[in-house]
């Protein structure tokens, strides 16, 4: 079980480090999958815990991993269990 511990410390401080959104790269990372096969599934739509937008008409797509999406997804949570574990709900 040590290595459920680390991987959980691990992902606390990704979050500590980009407390609104994660790069790619530091999520392909921490799950240890390629960047690039990462990218193309948030630009396809692929990925529960991320998007990719276009900035306009012409230009390229932005992919956006959300913090607190990505935390939610890794541990199969939702905000209002993590908030209670906190005794604030």
């Amino acid at each position: 079980m040590e290595i459920i511990k680390l991987k959980l410390k691990q992902l606390e401080e990704l979050v500590k480090k980009y407390p609104l959104k994660i790069p790619v790269t530091a999520v392909a990372d921490f799950l240890d999958i390629n960047k690039d096969g990462l990218l193309a599934a948030l630009m396809r739509g692929n990925a529960p815990f991320g998007f990719a937008y276009q900035k306009d008409d012409g230009g390229y797509r932005v992919p956006v991993i959300p913090t607190v999406k990505f935390y939610l997804w890794y541990t199969n949570t939702n905000g209002l269990m993590v908030m209670s574990q906190d005794g604030e709900v």
